[in-house]
């Protein structure tokens, strides 16, 4: 999946301003910015439903948006934390109420131009992908994906997983490892 490109601090301070008042066209901007990766990573996660919880996501920011401070970079950290969140609800409702393996939409080829899991993760196809990530631990599949399909570095990551730099590289690093050892099984 291609990175969804940086809203300019400009364009995002007006949508944000626009937002809050009611704007439809600054919510649908908004949306369109973030949906697709908050999406993706909803689904790498299998979470039952996943545009459900994404509506679920953009609700629980129409309802905070007035109490939001930052910049750009800032709300999309927070819209990926209340995303973390809402997949957690969704993840152990699902452990509650088991239901029988449905097929994943299919999602596009996660790429990183220039990291390693990038290039590892694109070396696979989708069901290939979804496969391997389910073998990860919990943790380390999500590290995974938000430092491939959300672009956020490491202490990025820490801060939406509350998690020190430190555990979300260790984590990485285990991750990449158990990877290259699943890719060379195969």
């Amino acid at each position: 999946m291609p990175a969804t490109p940086a809203m300019a601090e400009t364009e995002f301070r007006a949508c944000l301003s626009a937002a809050r008042s009611g704007d439809d066209a600054a919510w649908a901007s908004l949306y369109r910015w973030l949906a697709p990766q908050i999406l993706g990573f909803l689904e790498s996660a299998r979470v039952p439903d996943a545009e459900d919880v994404l509506g679920d996501v953009f609700l629980e920011v129409a309802r905070r948006i007035r109490r939001f401070s930052g910049d750009a970079r800032g709300f999309r950290s927070w819209v990926f934390t209340i995303a973390r969140t809402r997949r957690a609800d969704a993840i152990r409702r699902r452990v509650r109420r088991p239901e029988e393996p449905f097929d994943m939409p299919v999602l596009e080829a996660i790429r990183s131009a220039d990291d390693v899991e990038g290039e590892a993760l694109a070396t696979v196809g989708l069901g290939e992908l979804l496969v391997v990530l389910d073998q990860l631990t919990d943790d380390q599949s999500e590290v995974l994906v938000l430092r491939a399909l959300g672009g956020w570095t490491a202490r990025e990551v820490g801060e939406i997983t509350d998690r020190s730099t430190g555990a979300v590289e260790q984590l990485q690093h285990r991750a990449l490892a158990a990877l290259r050892m699943l890719l060379d099984s195969a």
